[in-house]
């Protein structure tokens, strides 16, 4: 079971934001006030790019912050009108007893005899220091009176106090809202993450050429998949390629290291193990910038396709790779397989992309030789694909013997693609093992085996 999981920068409008900074068209992307908008700020430069509201850009630029692709920073707070969002607010100053908006701001005096308090202004007359309340003349500083420092005074309800409280005043809708109700809106500015550059680079431009080849050669291409292993584990793959050419199935899996030095073995052994476990034979791993030597040697030897910094431009930029998408290559690769005599088989099969060899011998790796009735072999430019394919005649059904030897050939040849074309058909027992196998059978009441 395959599910596929789809990331914010597959999506056209993301990726061209990204390459836009990736190439320092767009440094940092700041927020700029803007009454006129929903938000109250706007993000001029990706408008315009991508012809998108305010909205879906900070949609867009969240996302791509939570993936880490982008690092975001506060960089202010608008405030809003709770009741219509307008940002055309007024503060006013109130006192925090009354509410009234009377309210001055200055140094406070305190008479000491009759305990009035009150800005000095209102003690100043004709030069001199008066109690506004008792009249009395006020000399010495901690002796008629003292200072209380600068405050604030209601001229309402007469209350001192050190902070007024702040209310906000909508000049839209004139509601008046105080402060712990206003709605705030915080703005952050976006950066690329400089850790993520060479990654990214590989994801928005080599990786869309490498599925765009996989799509030219007729497989189906899914990114970013988790799939289900034998032992119950779920497994994510970068890209699973799938392709059905009517004799056998192909997947391809595909994975992608970035990293800042070579790759290591675990890295290479973790990908090997979970391909295992998915019953994936076919495994090409994308390593940028390298592996190491050890790394190397094990991926040769599980037949792992290493693509390197320094042979995948090379490899998108061959002659086997189309600059341009095109077609799949015949709708004949997804009509059944069908023949009637071998050499229907033979030329049903170079019509597939196939090149034949007939009555072969292969050594295997115990040494012995094997007879091999044909050997198809299709070059995808990526991975090379061989089937053996064995032909049984005989007068009653084939017994699990003949399977079995065919199935052990196969594995000293180091194929793991097998098709046994059976006539007039096998045993149960040995359709069984057929099919634990892996063994695509075709049976038949007769085939005419006239050679080309």
């Amino acid at each position: 079971m395959t599910t596929e999981v789809h990331k914010p920068w597959q999506n056209e409008k993301v990726a061209k934001l990204l390459e836009a900074m990736l190439q320092g068209t767009i440094l940092e992307i700041k927020p700029q006030l803007n009454v006129q908008s929903e938000l109250g700020f706007s993000f001029p430069s990706v408008n315009q790019l991508l012809n998108i509201t305010d909205k879906e850009a900070v949609a867009i630029l969240e996302s791509l912050a939570e993936e880490g692709i982008l690092v975001k920073k506060f960089f202010d707070k608008f405030l809003h009108c709770p009741q219509c969002g307008s940002m055309n607010l007024r503060p006013v100053y109130c006192c925090p007893k009354c509410g009234s908006g009377n309210i001055i701001r200055g140094r406070v005096l305190e008479h000491l005899v009759c305990k009035y308090a009150s800005t000095e202004d209102e003690f100043l007359f004709k030069g001199r220091l008066v109690c506004p309340k008792c009249k009395q003349e006020l000399h010495t500083v901690d002796a008629d009176y003292r200072s209380l420092g600068v405050l604030y005074k209601c001229h309402g309800c007469e209350e001192i106090f050190n902070q007024p409280t702040i209310k906000w005043s909508c000049l839209k809708c004139s509601s008046i809202t105080v402060g712990g109700k206003i709605a705030e809106v915080d703005a952050y500015s976006y950066s690329l993450n400089k850790e993520k550059r060479n990654w990214l680079q590989f994801e928005i431009k080599p990786k869309a050429r490498l599925l765009q080849f996989l799509q030219s050669r007729g497989y189906e291409v899914k990114e970013n998949v988790r799939v289900k292993g034998g032992s119950g584990a779920e497994h994510a793959f970068d890209i699973l390629a799938t392709r059905d050419d009517g004799i056998v199935l192909h997947n391809i899996a595909i994975g992608v290291e970035v990293t800042d030095k070579p790759l290591s073995l675990e890295k290479v052994f973790g990908f090997d193990d979970k391909t295992y476990d998915t019953g994936i034979r076919d495994k090409v791993l994308i390593a940028i910038p390298g592996v190491a030597p050890e790394a190397s040697r094990f991926a040769a030897r599980q037949r792992i396709k290493i693509l390197e910094s320094k042979n995948l431009e090379p490899f998108l930029a061959s002659s086997i790779f189309p600059p341009i998408a095109r077609e799949p290559e015949t709708e004949l690769e997804r009509v059944p397989f069908h023949f009637k005599s071998r050499s229907e088989l033979i030329s049903d099969l170079q019509n597939r992309g196939y090149e034949i060899k007939e009555n072969t011998k292969i050594i295997g790796r115990s040494g012995a030789e094997h007879s091999i009735d044909i050997l198809a072999t299709r070059d995808d430019g990526i991975v090379i694909y061989n089937i053996i394919i064995a032909i049984e005649i005989t007068d009653k059904p084939i017994g699990i013997d003949k399977v079995f030897d065919f199935d052990d050939k196969a594995y000293d040849c180091g194929i793991f693609d097998k098709v046994l074309i059976a006539v007039p058909s096998l045993t149960p027992e040995a359709s069984r093992f057929a099919q634990r196998q892996r063994i695509k059978v075709f049976e038949a009441e007769t085939l005419e085996l006239e050679s080309r």
